[in-house]
């Protein structure tokens, strides 16, 4: 059941065979992902999937409260969680995201992805204001890695 409605069958798919063809990431920003802590997660996937165990878990899930609902009470994940799990560095405040005027946010996509004016503006438009859609980086980054 989810949100009152029987959605059938749980299908669990892993992507992690394809991710090894994928090319985790292009040189020119392997510096960034080195600063920025998280380079542990880039050969991070999973091949098995316990399909048993995620399925599971699914039908504990509570969304009003992101919790597990076990036998022996609630269960979250937490910050200490993801360090033990996946190794990533957690320290210091949660970080603010600094809203950028269009020039500027335009200004720093050409710059940091190398796409011209036109092409930058154009994606700003269509996102109505200074941000860009995932699936416009994903071509973006595929162009780059080509």
């Amino acid at each position: 059941m989810w949100q009152g409605q029987d959605r059938g069958k749980i299908k669990v798919i892993s992507h992690g065979k394809k991710l090894k063809h994928f090319g985790m990431y292009h040189e020119a920003i392997e510096r960034y992902i080195s600063i920025s802590g998280l380079a542990s997660l880039v050969n991070l996937s999973y091949e098995y999937v316990d399909h048993g165990l995620i399925v599971s878990l699914a039908k504990r899930w509570h969304l009003e409260t992101n919790t597990f609902h076990l036998r022996l009470g609630e269960m979250s994940v937490t910050l200490d969680d993801v360090h033990n799990l996946l190794h990533l560095p957690i320290m210091g405040q949660f970080c603010e995201v600094e809203e950028l005027e269009y020039d500027e946010a335009r200004s720093h996509l050409m710059d940091l992805l190398g796409d011209d004016r036109a092409k930058v503006s154009t994606e700003m438009k269509q996102s109505r204001g200074p941000i860009v859609r995932l699936s416009w980086l994903r071509e973006v980054y595929q162009e780059c890695i080509e």
